[in-house]
């Protein structure tokens, strides 16, 4: 995973570069970058659409997602269990007077 973060910041640092210098790119300048950047690191490069269809990668997505979304407390979730720490402080506070 940490040679992945490496490579996607070291590509948005080049697409940084090249909008200061206000040099124009396009989506084909930024995929010939990206192939020269992971074949000069040793990566393999995807040559074909692969073996794996739109739909089952959208099942596979769907399903890691439920997996991530137990894991993870929802915004209403977590603002529940502010509000309950704030009220035990709050009551704390007050037994202590």
């Amino acid at each position: 995973m940490k040679i992945l973060n490496n490579l996607v910041s070291g590509y948005f640092d080049f697409a940084e570069i090249q909008a200061m210098r206000h040099h124009p790119m396009y989506m084909s300048d930024f995929v010939d970058h990206l192939d020269k950047v992971l074949a000069s690191t040793g990566e393999a490069l995807l040559t074909d659409a692969g073996k794996i269809s739109h739909r089952q990668a959208m099942e596979k997505a769907n399903q890691e997602y439920q997996k991530f979304q137990v894991q993870n407390l929802s915004p209403v979730e977590e603002a529940y269990l502010q509000t309950i720490k704030a009220i035990g402080k709050t009551a704390k506070t007050n037994a202590g007077k």
